[in-house]
């Protein structure tokens, strides 16, 4: 009999390919101003407590007015996240020294590890 369970490695594959396809279009200054073209579906990124799958938690203490930057704290560090465009119009944070992105979609945000390869929340939810 097939397991109904979907294999992690399969999740994670497609997790990072989600990842992937929301890579920066480019840094140029004129992309970097432009707040429309960052936030195409209005998504809401208020600060608070973030819950997660498996009992996770990501605590997003601050974002900037304009939504161009955030402090979040995770596993009793701070990271400070730069927005970033992405392709696909969910909203990307990256922390280019840890190698952490936050990645907000519609309804759900997840935290991912570039640099290990890693997912460290999914599915968080203020």
């Amino acid at each position: 009999m097939r397991s109904t369970r979907f294999p992690i490695a399969r999740f994670l594959s497609l997790a990072f390919a989600a990842v992937a396809a929301s890579m920066p279009l480019s840094t140029s200054a004129a992309d970097q101003a432009d707040a429309s073209s960052f936030n195409p579906y209005n998504f809401k990124f208020p600060a608070g407590v973030y819950r997660c799958e498996l009992n996770r938690s990501v605590d997003v203490a601050q974002v900037s007015p304009d939504m161009q930057s955030a402090v979040l704290r995770f596993d009793k560090k701070e990271y400070r996240m730069k927005a970033v465009h992405a392709r696909t119009g969910a909203l990307r944070y990256e922390d280019p020294q840890s190698g952490l992105v936050w990645l907000i979609i519609a309804g759900k945000s997840m935290l991912l590890d570039m640099k290990h390869g890693r997912q460290l929340a999914n599915e968080c939810k203020a």
